[in-house]
């Protein structure tokens, strides 16, 4: 019997003739896949309804393999003006790409599942904004992918340590570094040739993407965003760096 089952579309791959394969994660299970039959056939309701960034409700039946059986599809948000949006595409592939590869299938997590809704949803509303796309949305969209990412890492337990050395302990120390060895920040007396140097502005605009709401980033202009070099030195630097170390995954950006 089928269940409904609330779901974000995070890729799709042809099987088969007509059939059509769809890695989604869901509320309550976690990542998973799921297989549609038929939904390539040109009279197919599923297929236009089973593509990435979609949230859906879906109508499943479990078999015997990994794979359950879509039999109904529901859309809760399509996200058309993100889906619309080139840039805004790329941002949210980089998104769904790092949570396909760093999450385990069938490893619940509802917070994940919130966090990864609300990211599509304000990334969809940025790109649905007039007058046309700017460098500031630029910004804004890779402001909010880079929160994501450490809010993700954070969600999963692998987050860097911000708030004091990670090898001393002190908070007041001043931050000289990243390590993505040890997995935070390190202080200038702590310091080693190894290290990845961080200067303030990169380590502020960490520390505020990891603590400041996407909501609220969501609706600041690019002058009261980190600036674009922070942004990368963050995004490349130090969740680049968590991810390779502690998850075996290279972020896409």
């Amino acid at each position: 019997m089928a269940d409904g089952t609330e779901a974000i579309v995070l890729r799709t791959l042809r099987y088969g003739e007509a059939d059509l394969i769809a890695h989604v994660y869901t509320r309550h299970a976690g990542r998973r896949g799921v297989i549609a039959k038929g939904a390539r056939k040109p009279k197919s309701r599923l297929g236009a309804r089973l593509e990435p960034f979609l949230a859906l409700t879906l109508q499943l039946v479990e078999g015997r393999g990994d794979l359950a059986t879509v039999r109904g599809v529901d859309v809760i948000a399509a996200h058309d003006s993100l889906r619309s949006s080139w840039r805004a595409q790329q941002v949210g592939a980089a998104a769904l790409d790092l949570v396909s590869r760093i999450t385990v299938e069938h490893q619940p997590s509802e917070p994940l599942y919130h966090l990864l809704r609300n990211f599509l949803d304000l990334l969809d509303s940025t790109a649905g904004r007039t007058p046309p796309a700017s460098d500031g949305d630029e910004q804004r969209g890779s402001a909010l992918l880079v929160a994501f990412q450490l809010k993700l890492l954070h969600v999963i337990g692998i987050a860097p340590q911000l708030a004091a050395c990670v090898r001393c302990g002190d908070a007041d120390a001043g931050i000289a570094a990243f390590s993505a060895a040890d997995g935070g920040v390190v202080c200038r007396g702590c310091r080693t040739p190894n290290d990845q140097s961080l200067d303030a502005a990169t380590y502020d605009g960490a520390v505020a993407l990891m603590r400041t709401p996407m909501s609220e980033l969501a609706t600041r202009d690019g002058d009261d965003l980190p600036s674009v070099r922070v942004l990368r030195t963050v995004g490349s630097g130090i969740v680049a760096g968590t991810c390779r170390e502690h998850a075996g995954v290279n972020p896409k950006h």
